[in-house]
């Protein structure tokens, strides 16, 4: 049991402990440094001039890297819902793996795009959006404190974001279930994790891709061994041209480069960079209403779903953000493993864009024969900064017949970000919706710095018994402290305990049943003045099978879940209240088979029933929240030919998205869709290959989900691209 005050400071007195404690631990990682061992059969050196040869560091038993690349394995080694490596059966929770192939597949620019394929995650949410990866997960959502980058949060709030581009990603891990045992605060729905690209092997691969936007990128990889524990690796991306709506163009970059070293006494340091930059303008096919998308009007029909009601010489996104890594790992002398993050981060966003928000006169309905809109001009200019850390000891301890896998850690994590937000609306309202020109801005309504402190202690115990028997128990205890400065300004302290526990059994033939009791909690940013005095509670029952036979062709994973959701705001700026609450249950299913002679087969389903269950306006319960289709089923199908046409590869996939509902009183619904996309490749040589993608080749247009009768979104229309790849 932790004991912890939550009295006012106590989390910047405990961050600042959290700094001594990874100092201490680093040192302890490093301190053997000072004399040089004989050598053994680890390879160390017996003189500083001999050269450092490291074996695989051996963690709870594993050879495997948990962070590299997927390969084929069914049942890969990963640190996401363990933040120590296991293999993916042996984590209590519905857990995906998407490795390199997955990232490739679709010629995806976005992680948005990458994720539309895995159960349990909504993507598209509002639409085909460029500069944001919106994602809901079990319902919840999941953009804003749900996504990690190597397992330390990338928190978002309000405009303050980091954006991740795929290509400099190796992995993307999804775990879904409250996770607040591990990671804190966070949403109840689950996490995505992102897995950078890292030093090691010899890495070289260039690919060049057109879109028939039109638009291109180029996107190189490069990395080498160097001998004595050293390795780099460059990974940079260039993307340019049009976007698939009207006068939407821009230009983004990415470049992440990396080193890796290894001190005399086996020490191992990974430093990554990320730097992010765009120059874009806005995509027009959100927040549009729903007579007129999703319904036609008997005036115009439907607006088109390429239509931009944004003003080009005006509108302009542009994201100017760097963030540094530093991971720390060494296996001490008792087998047990210290490893470190540490990660700063800064990023800039400015935009400026014309949106709409019904119809002229603010209405649901058109009230002319063409459409004409109502538009608010807004622009926001935001600054972002984090600094935070993961400190982790971890080993295994055999108490007879039965062996713990202990895990203790300390999570400090730091929050900053300052802004202002402008709109014009009221008498600045657009006159002409059809050539808005730039808008008369009022004074911000925004003007504000706002920060949030973290500090989370938190231990696992995995206990393996019976041959075949695993318990797994996580308790963590966080203190949090909310600040904002400005007109509305508060301060909140919060102090939280999480848990985890669960149950599984490994059969001999790779099947693992389990049960899970998970919770969460979600420390708001919103002020106690507004009615908003605690976080968010959430929590979770789970039962699952996991499926990955060793060597095996095929894979299953099934789960069924109850998730509460507690303590959620309701009410309207600044009548607020802490009165609802929501219930998410469904079952999730994912498997694939490979057959012999080429042909492979993944479906994935996702089976979700949302409900209201408390509100301060009593209409709402019992009703389905906006933006949460009742299921959706994906499949796909490869065929990779064989003899004379050796080398071709050919797929096809299906998306299939249940009927969701477009307001809170659900009498407006938004209907199922079904989007095929296909895709293939040709290896023209031993080393360059080419893909080709068509994304909604139907060019069906479709709504993915409305927010509410005057947010809907489009998604996206037939996008046709060919990359080619070339390794040498």
């Amino acid at each position: 049991m932790f004991c912890f005050s939550s009295q006012r400071g106590v989390a910047r007195k405990a961050l600042v402990a959290g700094v001594f404690f990874a100092a201490s631990l680093t040192g302890m990682a490093v301190a053997q440094d000072a004399e040089v061992k004989p050598s053994d059969e680890s390879g160390v050196a017996t003189n500083p001039e001999e050269k450092i040869t490291l074996d695989p560091i051996v963690i709870l038993g594993k050879q495997e890297d948990a962070t590299g690349p997927v390969g084929g394995s069914n049942n890969p080694p990963t640190v996401t819902g363990s933040k120590a490596p296991v293999y993916a059966s042996e984590v209590p929770q519905s857990l995906t793996v998407l490795g390199k192939d997955d990232l490739q597949r679709f010629n995806a620019d976005r992680v948005s795009e990458v994720l539309r394929y895995t159960p349990g995650v909504m993507m598209d949410v509002f639409g085909d959006d460029n500069d944001t990866d919106w994602m809901r997960i079990r319902g919840f959502q999941a953009e804003q404190n749900g996504v990690y980058l190597d397992n330390a949060q990338n928190l978002s709030f309000a405009f303050g974001s980091f954006y991740t581009d795929p290509y400099a990603l190796e992995r993307i891990e999804v775990l879904r279930g409250p996770s607040s045992a591990l990671y804190g605060g966070s949403n109840p729905g689950g996490i995505a994790n992102y897995v950078s690209k890292r030093p090691g092997a010899r890495v070289r691969e260039a690919v060049f891709k057109v879109d028939d936007a039109p638009a291109g990128s180029v996107a190189l990889d490069i990395g080498d061994p160097l001998g004595d524990g050293k390795a780099y690796r460059v990974v940079g991306r260039f993307e340019g041209g049009d976007k698939y709506d009207d006068f939407n163009s821009g230009e983004r970059v990415t470049f992440a480069p990396s080193f890796k070293f290894a001190t005399k006494a086996g020490t191992e340091v990974t430093l990554l960079a990320n730097a992010h930059f765009a120059d874009e303008q806005h995509n027009g096919s959100t927040f549009l209403p729903y007579f007129g998308t999703v319904q036609g009007t008997s005036q115009f029909g439907f607006i088109d779903d390429d239509a931009n009601f944004s003003d080009p010489d005006w509108d302009e996104y542009r994201r100017s953000q760097f963030s540094a890594t530093g991971i720390v790992e060494h296996v001490l002398d008792n087998d047990f493993t210290f490893t470190g993050i540490g990660r700063v981060g800064v990023a800039s966003i400015e935009e400026s864009y014309w949106f709409p928000f019904g119809y002229a006169g603010f209405s649901a309905t058109p009230t002319d024969n063409v459409g004409s809109l109502a538009l608010i001009g807004f622009e926001h200019d935001t600054l972002t900064r984090t600094a935070q850390a993961d400190l982790r000891y971890y080993g295994v301890v055999e108490t007879g017949a039965i062996s713990h896998d202990l895990l203790i850690g300390l999570d400090p994590r730091y929050y900053l970000l300052d802004e202002t937000q402008a709109s014009a609306i009221g008498a600045n309202r657009v006159v002409n919706p059809f050539n808005p020109g730039t808008p008369v801005l009022g004074a911000p309504f925004q003007d504000a710095r706002t920060s949030q402190l973290q500090v989370g202690l938190y231990v696992q115990d995995q206990i393996r018994f019976g041959d075949g028997w695993i318990l797994t128990g996580n308790i963590r205890h966080d203190l949090v402290e909310t600040h904002q400065d400005g007109a509305a300004g508060f301060h909140r302290d919060d102090s939280e305990t999480s848990y985890r526990a669960a149950v599984a059994y490994e059969f001999s033939g790779g099947v693992t049943p389990y049960f899970s009791y998970s919770t969460s909690f979600n420390p708001l940013i919103v002020s106690s003045v507004n009615g908003v005095t605690e976080p968010e509670f959430g929590e979770q029952f789970e039962l699952g099978m996991k499926m990955a036979p060793d060597h095996g062709r095929y894979y299953f994973n099934a789960a069924v879940f109850h998730i509460e959701r507690q303590n959620v705001v309701v009410g309207i700026f600044p009548n607020q209240e802490q009165l609802g609450e929501v219930r998410s249950r469904g079952a999730e299913l994912e498997g694939g088979y490979d057959f012999s002679g080429g042909l492979s087969l993944a479906v994935a389903a996702t089976l979700l029933d949302v409900e209201v269950t408390k509100d301060s306006n009593a209409a709402r319960i019992g009703n389905s929240p906006t933006l949460t289709p009742e299921y959706e089923i994906t499949a796909r199908a490869d065929y990779a030919f064989q003899g004379f046409l050796d080398g071709l590869s050919l797929g096809a996939a299906v998306r299939h998205r249940g009927e969701s509902f477009a307001n809170d009183t659900n009498s407006l619904a938004v209907p199922t869709s079904t989007i095929f996309d296909v895709y293939g490749s040709y290896r023209l040589l031993e080393d360059t290959s080419v893909n080709l993608t068509a994304i909604n080749i139907a060019d069906r247009r479709y709504v993915t989900g409305c927010q509410t009768e005057f947010v809907c979104s489009y998604g996206s229309g037939r996008e046709v691209s060919l990359a080619l790849t070339h390794r040498w």
